[in-house]
């Protein structure tokens, strides 16, 4: 299974899953395009710590973030839990697997505002509109690849202090906004080491 995360750098306050698309395809769209869109998503509020799946669950939606902060996590056999990628204001989210069972966890961290469609609106606005047919879907698949094989080879071949500070410095908001256990569920260390971490850090700085 692999998740494909899309990053957008702005989003229009009004329309902002048409703003996603012109920006991410580099396109201006039509009125009716515009409106295939709008009509394709639906906009939810999901408190602070809202379930949007859990593993098993037949996951038929895909997800794009107007205002919050989520996390995609995994369960091991004992319990405890392994943080896969967070996921935050302007990107989109899904898993490439939907409609099938899931084997992952996603919540919100945050207060958020979600625009979410199913796999048969997805392919609806696929196979419509003009700007996807430019645009191979092997280069989504691409991207999900080179994310987790990123993801993979530092975990295997870097420190954990050496994967905290490469955290910090790809992601130097969302070490404000998410909390130190879970950065440490990601890095897959203690909170206590990952505390250790922190404070030569600083230290360092």
């Amino acid at each position: 299974m692999i998740i494909i995360v899309i990053n957008n750098s702005t989003m229009d306050s009004i329309n902002p899953m048409v703003s996603f698309y012109e920006n991410h395809f580099e396109t201006k769209l039509n009125e009716a395009e515009k409106e295939i869109i709008e009509k394709g998503y639906k906009r939810n509020f999901y408190p602070k710590k809202t379930l949007l799946f859990r593993a098993g669950d037949a996951n038929t939606k895909h997800y794009l973030i107007e205002k919050g902060l989520l996390r995609l996590f995994l369960m091991d056999a004992k319990g405890k839990e392994i943080n896969i990628l967070f996921a935050k204001e302007n990107q989109a989210l899904g898993d490439l697997a939907t409609p099938n069972p899931t084997n992952f966890y996603l919540e919100t961290l945050e207060d958020s505002w979600i625009h979410s469609i199913d796999e048969e609106g997805l392919q609806h606005i696929m196979e419509t509109l003009q700007i996807w047919k430019s645009m191979s879907p092997k280069n989504g698949l691409r991207r999900a690849y080179i994310h987790i094989q990123k993801r993979l080879v530092s975990i295997l071949s870097k420190s954990a202090e050496e994967n905290y500070l490469d955290f910090r410095q790809q992601y130097p908001d969302l070490i404000q906004r998410i909390p130190q256990y879970q950065i440490a569920a990601y890095l897959g260390i203690s909170p206590e080491f990952l505390s250790k971490i922190i404070a030569k850090a600083n230290k360092n700085a």
